[in-house]
């Protein structure tokens, strides 16, 4: 049923984005391209690969708290190692981030599975927190001035939603909920494989798993920083697409910036295709368009956004991901 809706949604998005675009007269939207500053872009570009390198010192920070030191220029390598990864994979921020960053970091810095692992998954805490603090309080500004009351309710339940995501996910690792369920499934697992399979231990080995995730931000100092960190990331996002914006010559609203910001790591969630393809620049579109952007800037905004968030990246985290593979292949 859950994939016949993502199907179902995919289609309804893609096939608004398809209407508008063919409403759209092709020469304008040239026109805007070629009269773009491209100094601004330059800076949105800058902002793009600033964010990731926060992003490593956000998980230099996590794996710090399970004592293992990797050099933040060896992490921002590898995490644009993840993002090329992530672009290639059918699920945005999955296939490389966070297994195929593991598996990265234990190759170039012989760190363990199980603490690298736990510091990948406890570093992303927050981003929950910040995706819905953004997606409510861009719906609460844009609907403040037609429908007051709309936006009151959004707020609330967009604010109680980021608490539960929060303090849920931290209760239940700390109250290890699920970890002997979780240590059974994958005793079975083992046991077609080996006879000699202990549940047991695999359940403790589960357990501990849960506590190391919970290490990477168990104090208000390792809360902050990671948890700071992450609002820098967030913030360099909504600063990318104000940038892109301004250099087309549009003034956009903080709310509208505040619910594009969080479009695509929510929709680019729904498996459909590479990087979140089509999905993610159907959504965009649609949004600007409806929320009153010219059609032309919004369809200009989301080519340039992709640009660099989908195919720079990609050719940039390429070829960074090809001399990692080298790099190690010598070592």
């Amino acid at each position: 049923m859950r994939p016949l809706l993502s199907l179902v949604a995919v289609t309804l998005v893609v096939a608004f984005a398809v209407w508008l675009l063919l409403r759209e007269d092709l020469g304008g939207l040239v026109l805007v391209l070629r009269d773009s500053n491209w100094t601004l872009i330059s800076l949105a570009v800058a902002a793009y690969f600033g964010s990731v390198l926060v992003w490593a010192a956000r998980w230099r920070t996590a794996l710090a708290s399970l004592d293992c030191h990797v050099s933040i220029a060896t992490l921002w390598m590898i995490v644009l190692s993840g993002v090329f990864l992530n672009n290639v994979t059918p699920v945005m921020r999955v296939g490389g981030d966070p297994v195929g960053r593991v598996y990265l970091l234990q190759k170039m810095a012989r760190t363990g599975y199980s603490s690298s692992m736990a510091a990948s998954i406890g570093e992303h805490a927050f981003d929950p927190l910040f995706a819905m603090l953004f997606l409510t309080g861009g719906l609460f500004l844009v609907l403040n001035g037609s429908s007051p009351a709309l936006a009151a309710v959004v707020l609330m339940v967009g604010t109680t939603s980021a608490a539960g995501a929060v303090f849920g996910s931290r209760h239940l690792l700390w109250q290890r909920i699920g970890a002997k369920p979780v240590g059974r499934l994958l005793g079975r697992a083992c046991s077609w494989i080996s006879s000699r399979t202990d549940e047991q231990r695999i359940t403790k080995g589960v357990e501990l798993f849960y506590t190391a995730i919970c290490t990477t931000i168990n104090t208000w100092r390792k809360g902050i920083q990671v948890g700071s960190l992450t609002a820098v990331m967030w913030v360099l996002d909504v600063l990318r697409l104000y940038v892109i914006f301004i250099s087309l010559g549009y003034n956009p609203s903080l709310g509208l910036l505040l619910l594009a910001s969080s479009l695509p790591s929510i929709v680019g969630l729904i498996p459909f295709l590479p990087g979140g393809l089509v999905i993610v620049e159907g959504s965009l579109v649609a949004t600007f368009v409806f929320f009153g952007v010219p059609l032309e800037i919004a369809v200009a905004v989301t080519l340039i956004e992709r640009g660099i968030s989908y195919v720079l990246s990609t050719i940039v985290g390429g070829g960074v991901f090809s001399y990692l593979g080298v790099k190690t292949a010598v070592t």
